[in-house]
């Protein structure tokens, strides 16, 4: 088996409001314990937000050891934080890098507006800035408007109908549906 250490990886990304309750959460699998149901995850949760969101300065991201995990976080508003979850050995700058790319796609989508609130109506384009930026756990891209552009245009997309669309956008609109049944 290849060694995978040069190959920097996040173990889960996730938006919580100001009581721990979840907005946005995805894990990977691997040596990850916490993604094996809800329940555990939200345990999971509700402790990372009973242990930051006790500290002081929040509007720069800050790094801590967690639990067998290195977690990076930033405050994104007055009720709102996001976590980028790595293994211990992870580079902390890189996690740092990912929470910096999800922040600033997240926010050039949802024009700035990153509450809670905004956060949920705009799930969807969280959820399109999560999986541009990680991939099965590996980190695939981190320039912030790049990944705002490609979710932005994967939504404009889906919202193309299906006389308009030229025979690529209809071919890749037609894989995606079929991957979301056989998922």
């Amino acid at each position: 088996m290849e060694s995978k250490a040069f190959e920097p990886s996040v173990k889960g990304l996730f938006i919580l409001d100001e009581e721990g309750n979840r907005i946005y959460a995805k894990y990977w699998t691997g040596e990850c314990k916490i993604t094996g149901n809800i329940k555990s995850q939200k345990e999971f949760e509700k402790r990372v937000a009973k242990k930051t969101m006790s500290m002081a300065n929040m509007a720069d991201a800050d790094a801590i050891g967690f639990e067998k995990f290195v977690l990076v976080f930033k405050r994104l508003g007055d009720n709102t934080v996001m976590y980028v979850l790595g293994s211990p050995d992870e580079n902390e700058l890189m996690l740092a890098t990912v929470l910096t790319a999800f922040e600033e796609s997240v926010s050039a989508l949802l024009r700035g507006q990153l509450d809670a609130n905004s956060l949920l109506q705009g799930l969807a384009e969280v959820c399109l800035c999560a999986d541009e930026i990680v991939m099965d756990g590996l980190i695939m891209e981190t320039d912030s408007m790049l990944i705002a552009g490609r979710a932005s245009m994967a939504q404009t997309l889906k919202q193309i109908p299906i006389q308009d669309q030229t025979l690529q956008q209809f071919a890749n609109s037609a894989k995606e549906k079929l991957a979301n049944v056989f998922r």
